[in-house]
């Protein structure tokens, strides 16, 4: 991997966290066209579409995580675990109900007040939509 590759890499993690997903997913794409077999940068794709609640696409990308490095048990599990969730859903088994923010996205507003603000309008405007 290459330093700017790295770095993007990098700051996709950090956009991911305080929920700017679109970001991230553009940072995540650019490095998996550079580096096709970043395994690292295909999970976080993964995480990204999970983040959104696109479970159906983030199972793709999990895949896809796993096909480029079979051992790489991050991918491995987050794979498993959203084919079981999916079957699980397909069979009628569980409903599916709209959860809280993440922890992790509750730390990163209750530390940047402006985060918050930001998510709210982008949320205002996704219901215009």
């Amino acid at each position: 991997m290459n330093l700017d590759n790295y770095e993007k890499q990098l700051q996709a993690d950090r956009l991911l966290t305080y929920g700017l997903y679109e970001q991230a997913e553009k940072l995540y794409a650019e490095v998996l066209a550079a580096e096709p077999e970043n395994v690292e940068a295909a999970l976080g794709l993964a995480h990204v579409a999970l983040e959104q609640g696109d479970e159906a696409v983030a199972h793709e990308r999990a895949r896809r995580a796993v096909e480029i490095n079979p051992r790489y048990d991050d991918a491995v599990r987050l794979e498993q675990r959203l084919a079981e969730i999916i079957a699980a859903r397909q069979a009628g088994a569980t409903h599916h109900t709209p959860q809280a923010a993440r922890p992790s996205e509750q730390t990163a507003f209750a530390r940047n007040r402006s985060m918050a603000d930001h998510r709210a309008s982008e949320e205002k405007r996704n219901e215009k939509k």
